[in-house]
């Protein structure tokens, strides 16, 4: 993904940040260039665990929830674990995933692991349309000497009691790149995100 608009920075939370730099130095402190789940402390997951989920890619390239935080069920509606990855979009926005995907993998490699950054729309139960964003970054499974995914997301609307999203639509901005590579300049806050002045008034 070339280009200037890839020195600019995008992410929209703080939080989302705060993963970002967890599993950059994770991938330091353990000297390599993709660190083992093993390497993300358990303490310094902790903040981020209900809005977690892990994916493992199946024989067919479809990614498959492993474990979906708490967080993300209240938000989604359901609890996800098991389900593909697709499960909650529309026709449109999986075949826009794989797109984006196969477009990354003509140019990197089947092989190499990618970094994923999204924003999102979803509609809710009470008719609503929430922004979301999501980062997924790779891991390595010792049991099965696998690389799977581990992603944050986190609504930019809040939700109220009770709703949860129905239908997620295409993402309406996506940034992938090769995670083997160092930091992307991009992938730092937005200093022009509204998310700062939500966070800040919800803190």
């Amino acid at each position: 993904m070339g280009g200037p608009q890839d020195q600019n920075p995008a992410l929209q939370s703080p939080k989302t940040v705060g993963f970002a730099d967890l599993w950059y130095r994770a991938r330091t402190d353990a000297k390599t260039t993709i660190p083992a789940k093993t390497d993300m402390p358990l303490m310094d997951l902790a903040p981020f665990m209900p809005n977690l989920a892990m994916l493992k890619h199946e024989a067919d390239g479809r990614a498959r929830y492993t474990l979906f935080g708490t967080g993300l069920a209240a938000a989604f509606g359901q609890d996800l674990t098991g389900q593909f990855a697709e499960t909650p979009m529309n026709d449109e926005a999986r075949a826009k995933l794989e797109t984006v995907i196969g477009n990354f993998y003509e140019e990197h490699g089947r092989d190499a692991p990618f970094g994923r950054w999204t924003m999102s729309r979803a509609r809710t139960s009470t008719g609503r349309l929430i922004e979301f964003e999501n980062l997924a970054l790779p891991y390595s499974e010792a049991s099965d000497d696998s690389i799977r995914y581990i992603a944050y997301a986190i609504t930019l609307t809040t939700l109220d009691y009770g709703e949860g999203m129905v239908e997620r639509f295409p993402d309406t901005a996506t940034r992938m790149f090769n995670a083997e590579t160092d930091r992307p300049a991009w992938l730092h806050q937005d200093p022009e995100s509204a998310a700062l002045v939500v966070e800040a008034n919800v803190a």
